[in-house]
């Protein structure tokens, strides 16, 4: 190809000419941005809900979710990402694309915000006066009007996306700030067998991904075939976007209070929450970058499959 800069015949591809083979020229291969209204996000679901009114002062309500979202790019907020945390202040319309930026297929997969399955169970029931205690005003006031009410919620984890920040060298996006392409799978495996094997201390198995090297020499993958490496670098991997499901979530708040009737229709009302009431924890995602630091401050190599993903 010839650089449209510099009139520069080039007939390498190697991590180091990247910037060279660049369409745009001028402009840093990983500080260019293009927004392009071209993302498709088709969702389905089952929706089951009912209530139901057991005793004159119970009133109880279930839903249940069973559903699926799928797009090639999800606007920002709402899910985990790759650093496990969900940032639901970050409202946005637009998204990042990892990887190959001709293929949008190769980023369609469920949404960042996706969760297979959600079921919310809550009750609100008066409790009965009973009649033994309404002799005086002062057995009513104890013992009369009160309250309880819970809500139990249930629900699949977020999807984790998987990233190398070491991958696509050739295309200049390894080593950047932010991680921009994907690794590959070892010969034979899914991203299911990431949930086998799970040594203590990780959320899933590293060792089913690595770093997609490419000998000099070798075809480049992504390129279908039309392009040779002239020097080992990294391709975009094959890993498919949010292959990996993260910790499921489950709590129960529930709460009691207390009415002191002051008229007909006017009260006073005493209240006590308790929140995550069986102090249940939930796990945010794991840190999906093959690159992250672990906990003692050593640089991990992917290639030799001892990334440390802890459970945050």
């Amino acid at each position: 190809m010839t650089n449209a800069a510099t009139g520069q015949v080039l007939t390498t591809n190697s991590p180091t000419d990247a910037q060279l083979r660049a369409p745009l020229q001028g402009v840093s291969i990983t500080g260019f941005s293009l927004t392009e209204p071209t993302a498709a996000s088709p969702y389905n679901s089952l929706q089951l809900s009912a209530t139901a009114r057991a005793l004159d002062h119970l009133q109880i309500l279930a839903a249940y979710t069973y559903a699926k979202s799928i797009d090639n790019a999800s606007g920002l907020g709402g899910g985990s990402g790759i650093s496990g945390v969900v940032n639901t202040g970050a409202l946005n319309d637009s998204s990042s694309i990892l990887g190959d930026q001709k293929d949008s297929r190769a980023n369609r997969g469920v949404s960042d915000f996706d969760r297979t399955h959600r079921f919310v169970l809550s009750y609100v029931w008066r409790l009965p006066n009973p009649s033994f205690a309404g002799q005086s005003r002062l057995e009513r006031t104890a013992i009369w009007n009160w309250q309880t009410a819970a809500i139990l919620t249930a629900m699949s984890g977020l999807p984790i996306d998987i990233v190398d920040t070491g991958a696509g060298a050739f295309y200049g996006l390894a080593n950047g700030a932010n991680p921009l392409a994907r690794p590959s799978l070892i010969a034979g495996a899914t991203c299911k067998d990431a949930a086998k094997g799970v040594a203590g201390g990780y959320f899933f198995n590293p060792t089913v991904f690595v770093r997609p090297v490419v000998q000099s020499g070798q075809a480049i993958p992504s390129s279908g075939g039309m392009a040779t490496a002239s020097a080992t670098g990294t391709d975009i991997g094959d890993v498919g976007r949010n292959c990996m499901r993260g910790p499921a979530q489950l709590n129960l708040d529930l709460s009691l209070s207390k009415f002191f009737p002051v008229s007909e229709a006017k009260a006073f009302e005493f209240r006590a929450e308790f929140f995550n009431v069986f102090n249940h924890p939930n796990f945010a995602n794991p840190i999906s970058n093959l690159n992250a630091l672990v906990a003692s401050g050593g640089s991990i190599d992917p290639t030799k499959h001892t990334e440390n993903h802890a459970k945050t």
